[in-house]
């Protein structure tokens, strides 16, 4: 395996430059779209009954697995439920080898990893009118009573399938497919536009 350390991953959006449309008058409140640093992303596949495998995941990453539709998040590491027997373990670049070679290495019973780092983008959504910007090109409820923090889904983002997670009231991650990353800041922040957007590169 080559080391993730060695070859770092190489940003999807790296040809998209920052764009800013003011925010107009009666404006709910202006959105926020930043690329996220570069993290290290492995699939995680898994029984959840699995008592080994989950004290191992709290020792990683400080967080046990999830449950269905959620995501638990520490500092720079995150586990987010992908399906009944998948996550996706998110942390800070260059960890990735060392995550993945303790789990390899734990005699867990049926457990694989694969590292997918480089097969995804990282979006951040901020702003008073995010959940009404986001549910204009998305089917989920994201109703603040029902799309509460924690909460995460996989969903279609206009013609993208993306992984949706919401971190605060009004704050937003977006995970989606490298090829995907440039179509969903033009889908995003075209529909940020009714209320001021600003979208900041890495």
């Amino acid at each position: 395996m080559v080391s993730s350390a060695v070859l770092p991953g190489r940003s999807a959006l790296s040809q998209v430059a920052a764009i800013q449309h003011p925010v107009p008058k009666g404006s709910a409140g202006k959105i926020t779209i930043k690329e996220a640093p570069f993290h290290d992303l492995i699939n995680l596949r898994c029984q959840p009954d699995n008592k080994m495998a989950n004290a191992l995941i709290k020792k990683l990453t400080s967080h046990s697995l999830p449950s269905a539709n959620q995501a638990a998040q520490a500092g720079d590491r995150a586990v987010i439920w992908l399906g009944p027997d998948e996550w996706l373990i998110m942390a800070e670049a260059g960890a990735a080898n060392t995550i993945m070679a303790n789990i390899e290495t734990a005699n867990l019973g049926h457990v694989a990893t694969t590292e997918v780092s480089n097969a995804y983008g990282i979006l951040t959504v901020n702003g008073k009118p995010s959940r009404q910007m986001l549910a204009k090109h998305c089917a989920i409820d994201l109703d603040a009573g029902v799309f509460t923090s924690g909460t995460a889904v996989q969903t279609i983002m206009g013609h993208a399938g993306i992984i949706l997670i919401a971190t605060d009231e009004n704050s937003f991650t977006v995970i989606g497919r490298s090829s995907f990353m440039p179509y969903l800041v033009a889908l995003l922040t075209d529909a940020s536009i009714e209320y001021g957007v600003e979208y900041r590169p890495a």
